[in-house]
Formats: C-alpha cells, sequence, structure tokens
C-alpha cells in the first residue's frame, strides 16, 4: 500500500500545524483528514474507519493518551503514531506501552513525517499478510499444499515455517514418493523469493554433458548441436530458488562445479570464459543417506557440508499412517473433481485396508491408487482392493509372512519385491513405476543396480 493510498486521520490542537499538515499531504496527493479535536477524531474513525492514526499528546479536552486507549478498545492493529514536544522520551515510553506504534518529536519536518508513515504501513502491511498467511496454512489441516496432523507432521511443518524466510542451503531427504519436492516448493513459496523462478532440475536422468549444460548453459558452437547461445537453469533461477533432485546421482566433477557456482554466486556457461554472476537459494534431495555415503566416500564431503546448512527429512507414509483416512478424503475429492465422477469415498472395510497396507512407494503409491480407483469407480462408493486391481498390495504383519530361513537384506528384499511387481505389470516399465510410487527414471536406475537389462 503506498503513501498515497493511506487514509491518515491527524489530530492536533494547534490549527497552523492542522493547516501545514494539510497542506502538505495535498501536495503529494496523500489522503488525509485534519482534526483539531479529539473527539471529532475519534467520530470518523468509529463511522468510516482509518488506515493510520497520527495524534499529539497533550491536548486539552480529550488528551492522546486517552484517545490512543479509545482507538485500541475499537481497533487493536491500526497503526498510531503520536507526536509529542513535551517531556517527549517519557510520554513517548508511556504512549507506547498503551498501544502506540511509533512516536515523532515536535517540530517535526513533513518529509520525516511522511517517510515515518510509509514504513509504519509497510511494517502493517507485511503483518496482516503473514497473519493471513498463517490462517491459510492451518485451514482444513492443509499446511504448505500438504495434508497432515501427526507429530511428524507439525514437526516437519515447523521446520518449513522457520526455515522459509532465511535464504539458506538446504538438503531435503527421505524416501522415493515422500513429498520432497512439496517440501522444496513450500520453502520456496513462502520466502521472500516467492515472486521469483523456481526451477527443478532430477540430476539423475542427465548424462554429466547434459547436466553441466542445463545447469550452467552453453555458447553457440561449443559442442555439437550448439546452434544458438543456451541460458542455464542457474541463470534462468536467478533470484529464486534451484531445486536440485537425486542430487546423489552426480559424478565428482559436477560436484567440485556445482559447489563452486554456489560458493562464488558465478557460472560460467560451457564455452565460454567470462563469470556470469547469479543469486539463488539451492536445496537438494535424496532418497539415499548422504550422510553415509560422505562416510563411504561415495559423495564429496564438502560439497555435502555446503549443502547441508539445514537438514529436512520427510516422513515415510508408514510414520505417518493416521494421517491416511485426510489423505484419502483429500485425494478423493481431488481426483472426483479432476474426472468429474460422482464419488463420496471408500467404504470403511475399504478404508482399515488402506490404511493397514504397506506402501513402500509412500504418498505417490497412494495417491495413484485412488487416482485409478476413481477412474475406474462404477458408484459412489469406492472398494478396495478392487477384483484384479494393480494396486498396493496390503502387506501387515496379518497378511505377509517372513519366515527366519528367508530372512534377506532390505536391499534384496526390494529387488525381489521390484521384480515381482514388473512381472505382475507384464515387464511394462511404466506401469511398474505407477505401483511402486516411483518415476521411470527411478525404476531404470534400481533395475541397472541389479544389473537388469533393457
Amino acid at each position: 500500500m503506498s503513501a498515497k493510498q493511506v487514509k491518515v486521520l491527524f489530530v492536533d490542537d494547534d490549527p497552523l500545524t492542522c493547516s501545514v499538515m494539510q497542506r502538505n499531504c495535498d501536495r503529494i496527493g496523500m489522503r488525509c483528514m485534519v482534526f483539531q479535536s479529539p473527539h471529532e477524531c475519534l467520530s470518523e474513525f468509529k463511522t468510516a474507519g482509518a488506515d493510520l492514526l497520527v495524534t499529539d499528546l497533550r491536548m486539552p479536552g480529550m488528551n492522546g493518551f486517552e484517545l490512543l486507549c479509545e482507538i485500541r478498545s475499537i481497533d487493536s492493529e491500526v497503526p498510531v503514531l503520536v507526536t509529542t514536544g513535551y517531556s517527549s522520551v517519557e510520554n513517548a515510553v508511556e504512549a507506547m506501552k498503551l498501544g502506540a506504534t511509533d512516536f515523532i518529536k515536535k517540530p517535526f519536518d513533513f518529509e520525516e513525517l511522511r517517510i515515518t508513515i510509509q514504513l509504519t504501513m509497510q511494517a502493517a502491511q507485511l503483518r496482516n499478510e503473514n497473519r493471513l498467511l498463517k490462517k491459510r496454512l492451518r485451514q482444513n489441516g492443509n499446511r504448505f499444499g500438504m495434508i497432515g496432523d501427526t507429530p511428524v507432521m507439525r514437526r516437519l511443518f515447523n521446520a518449513i515455517e522457520k526455515i522459509a524466510d532465511v535464504s539458506c542451503n538446504v538438503i531435503i531427504s527421505g524416501d522415493s514418493g515422500v513429498g520432497k519436492e512439496l517440501v522444496a516448493r513450500a520453502l520456496h513459496d513462502y520466502s521472500p523469493r516467492r515472486d521469483a523462478p523456481f526451477v527443478v532440475i532430477d540430476c539423475g536422468a542427465l548424462t554429466e554433458t547434459l547436466l553441466e549444460s542445463e545447469l550452467f548453459g552453453h555458447e553457440k558452437g561449443a559442442f555439437t548441436g550448439a546452434v544458438q547461445r543456451k541460458h542455464g537453469l542457474m541463470e534462468q533461477a536467478a533470484g529464486g530458488t534451484l531445486f536440485l533432485d537425486e542430487i546423489s546421482n552426480i559424478s565428482d566433477t559436477m560436484q567440485v562445479k556445482l559447489m563452486r557456482a554456489i560458493e562464488d554466486q558465478h557460472i560460467t556457461r560451457v564455452g565460454s570464459t567470462v563469470a556470469v554472476p547469479i543469486d539463488l537459494r539451492v536445496i537438494a534431495a535424496s532418497n539415499r543417506d548422504l550422510e553415509k555415503m560422505v562416510q563411504n566416500k561415495e559423495f564429496r564431503h564438502d560439497f555435502y557440508h555446503r549443502l547441508n546448512v539445514v537438514n529436512i527429512r520427510v516422513p515415510s507414509l508408514a510414520e505417518r499412517r493416521d494421517d491416511i483416512p485426510a489423505l484419502l478424503e483429500h485425494l478423493v475429492a481431488e481426483f472426483s473433481r479432476r474426472y468429474e465422477r460422482r464419488v463420496q469415498g471408500f467404504d470403511a472395510a475399504s478404508v482399515r485396508a488402506l490404511y493397514a497396507a504397506d506402501w513402500p512407494g509412500n504418498v505417490r503409491q497412494l495417491r495413484n491408487t485412488v487416482e485409478r480407483a476413481v477412474i475406474l469407480s462404477e458408484g459412489p462408493v469406492l472398494r478396495w482392493p478392487d477384483e484384479g486391481g494393480m494396486t498396493a498390495e496390503p502387506l501387515n504383519g496379518q497378511q505377509a509372512r517372513f519366515p527366519d530361513a528367508a530372512l534377506v537384506s532390505l536391499e534384496q528384499l526390494e529387488q525381489e519385491y521390484i521384480t515381482h511387481v514388473l512381472e505382475r505389470a507384464g515387464g511394462k516399465k511404466t506401469r511398474a513405476a505407477e505401483i511402486l510410487g516411483i518415476d521411470k527414471t527411478t525404476l531404470w536406475r534400481k533395475l541397472r543396480r541389479y544389473d537388469h537389462h533393457e
């Protein structure tokens, strides 16, 4: 809100001061009503309100302290500036105790008062925006675009609130499908960088050469096919946030180049020697334990510590199982609107089964399951698992058996399960990835690790 849009009520029993104030306000286009009587000012405020009040403290009939108390009984938030030329410090302190926003000494320079009004209104607007934002975040249990009210999710939300407005680098850890990108977007959307770009790159989906070109850009003729200059994603994210997903997959060489760019806040396009300044926040994510990778010398410790100013861990769906009913309700409503289905939700038995099921693909897998159920629905009530359905299999302790003789490592169990799902999906990797709740690139990397071939 600019100073010209602000409605100001000015009170001073001195007619000359009121006249000078009115004349200066008219000159710059500021909306101002001047009063020599505090009672008249109070009447105007009760009738039509105002964005800000400026009042003298020493006035006959009703002094500024009394007016301030009356105003505060009506509106506890409206900014009130007080002016005083008598024992200024003591009076100002008393006025601040009664709820004054700030004070200015008399005689005051109009330009000084104008700047004070402008700064006061900017601060008030910011407080109002933060208040509305926090209110919106808590509506319907939906905060930062995520559903959850379990202790682990409340801790996650609190962590986001604490660091969103601090432009430090962040590592987001957690299993595939837990919503690491949602957390990254929340950190961007509720930060001072919210109006600048949020740029995402999947580091595991590109070769080292392509990744360097995508991040840093390239000059015309830098390599075969470089027919024109290309601005890299780090330039495109100027002023905003760069989200490096699956950061654990980049090579040692790229880690060095990225670390230098992040430290220096400069990049050099491929095929160029000119350093280009950048200003961005880096958020990285990985579903692997980066700290363990550092210990095993699989990830550079200096790059890890450059990124790991703050580490946020996103809980798996198994850790927040009590959120499943609310997630189901939210997802059913979302997909019912999207696909124009008249669906009310799952029956009670299905909700219990979905609650008890194992979700290796986490929220992404649950989301795919609900989406499929809504698309194939034949009535208002959904049932799960549906006949012949390719959805998550209930694998809780009552339905799955793991005899002692068959104890295997978690990695081997994952490999066997992925192989099982791939067979059930008829060898179709895209479908298998959907069932597992992971993207095709992640599935491809896992298969390559298990010595499967395309």
